[in-house]
């Protein structure tokens, strides 16, 4: 579990804590879908791994961490009332909506910023780096995601997950602060 809490960490942070460069060019898509590096440092702890972002604007942001092999272990879910945490590999799951992030990190996420971070620049065939720096309780976490491979309006409806399978627990569950 102290292996997986990194990177649950950094699922949750990512969407609620990383800024964005804006461009003046204006977002003209109703779907993205892109490939990213993210690498967490997490205290002294540095890990790597790929991530798949799907965007419907305005509507839903699918995050998902595939630290090994391509194997998706942890989605995150963002609507514009909340976020849906899920742990795969211990099938098990929590919701988060946004003032529950005013209480871990600063400043206080929302969709419009998930959204925002996710999709600038707007140019397809640009590279982007995004690093951010921040404090989660006790613990020094920095965050770094090279953004690459731009679909725009390509992806059909959302592949959601059937949460039966999963047992809902509460956050300190996920992330044992």
């Amino acid at each position: 579990m102290k292996r997986l809490f990194p990177i649950i960490a950094l699922c949750g942070l990512l969407f609620a804590s990383c800024s964005t460069q804006r461009s003046a060019e204006p977002r003209r898509f109703q779907t993205l879908h892109q490939k990213a590096n993210v690498t967490l440092q997490f205290d002294q702890r540095q890990y790597s791994m790929a991530a798949t972002v799907q965007v419907w604007r305005n509507d839903l942001i699918i995050l998902s961490l595939q630290p090994m092999l391509g194997i998706e272990m942890v989605r995150a879910e963002a609507t514009k009332d909340s976020v849906l945490l899920i742990d795969k590999m211990n099938r098990r799951y929590t919701v988060l909506h946004y003032d529950m992030f005013q209480k871990l990190v600063t400043p206080a996420p929302s969709y419009r910023l998930i959204q925002d971070f996710v999709t600038a620049p707007q140019k397809t065939n640009i590279k982007t780096k995004t690093e951010q720096s921040f404090e989660m309780g006790n613990h020094k976490i920095a965050i770094a995601c090279s953004f690459t491979q731009r679909e725009y309006n390509t992806l059909k409806s959302p592949k959601r997950l059937d949460l039966k399978k999963y047992k809902q627990v509460s956050l300190r569950e996920i992330l044992p602060l």
